[in-house]
């Protein structure tokens, strides 16, 4: 079997940048839906993301900045600068920076598919204007994703 692989290096302004609900999220890696994702993530004081599950990818967050609450249906907890967040596939999950201080971490989901599609498709929609809360639900779920 031939190793088809290369070594990629995406410098700092490579990739693109999307508007998700208010945070502009860089994303650095290819558009290869078969791939991870990673991305740069600022979440802006007051920034929240409600309780929801991926059916396809695992995700996970590494804290640069600030200081994170996780939501899950068991409870919440405090991730801080230089924490590891593992989110499985079909766990509900959500956050939220409660804080007055932005919070910076890097997101990594395998494979990249149905997050990409949603940030892109929360992006536009939040561009042309028809950002609403049922074309959010319907956004998650053309992307195997729903709010819990």
């Amino acid at each position: 079997m031939q190793n088809t692989a290369t070594i990629t290096i995406s410098g700092p302004n490579d990739g693109c940048t999307l508007n998700v609900l208010g945070a502009n999220i860089r994303i650095a890696s290819s558009d290869r839906s078969d791939q991870m994702l990673y991305a740069e993530h600022p979440v802006p004081a007051g920034y929240e993301i409600p309780l929801h599950v991926h059916d396809d990818e695992d995700e996970l967050f590494y804290i640069l900045d600030g200081e994170l609450t996780l939501v899950s249906e068991s409870g919440e907890a405090l991730a801080g600068p230089g924490s590891f967040v593992h989110l499985p596939r079909g766990i509900a999950h959500g956050f939220a920076n409660r804080s007055e201080l932005p919070v910076r971490m890097l997101v990594v989901t395998t494979p990249s598919g149905a997050l990409r599609g949603v940030m892109q498709g929360l992006d536009r929609a939040g561009r042309d204007g028809t950002l609403s809360p049922a074309l959010i639900a319907d956004t998650l779920v053309e992307n195997r994703m729903a709010l819990a």
